[in-house]
């Protein structure tokens, strides 16, 4: 029972993982539009260049942000989906985990130190890309504001 109910608990903090990655995508393209009409209205203005260059530079990490989201979206889909309806869940999980950490080291997206996390762990890494877009975005916001400001 206690592990049937552990994998339950896995099963929903990769629900969970995977709607805060889904909304971490908008919030880096909200990010990516403040960075955008930053660049845009100090483009044509007095406004310093330094405060379009920074909207455009801090754009950068914003799309890495994006593609790292956009990947452990799917990822977490999967583990989600994948833990539905299985007649040994703790099982079935930890194998779809050895699975994922083998294809991430085969791609070389992983280093081998960094297999065998256990779920929490890597949600709790996931999450740490939703809270870096935030800041980013609130940043790209900021900017946008002070174009605006000093336009």
């Amino acid at each position: 029972m206690g592990a049937d109910r552990a994998h339950r608990t896995g099963a929903w903090i990769a629900h969970a993982v995977t709607g805060a990655l889904s909304g971490a995508m908008w919030i880096g393209a909200a990010g990516l539009a403040f960075a955008i009409l930053a660049a845009w209205l100090g483009a044509g203005s007095a406004v310093p260049r330094w405060v379009a260059a920074l909207a455009l530079l801090l754009a950068l990490p914003q799309l890495w942000l994006l593609l790292r989201v956009a990947i452990d979206h799917r990822l977490f889909a999967a583990l989600a989906s994948g833990a539905q309806g299985q007649a040994d869940l703790a099982a079935d999980l930890a194998a779809d985990l050895r699975q994922l950490d083998a294809a991430l080291l085969e791609l070389g997206w992983m280093p081998a130190a960094r297999a065998a996390r256990p779920l929490p762990e890597r949600a709790r890494g996931a999450l740490r890309l939703v809270r870096a877009s935030a800041v980013l975005t609130v940043c790209q916001l900021l900017l946008a504001l002070l174009t605006l400001i000093l336009r």
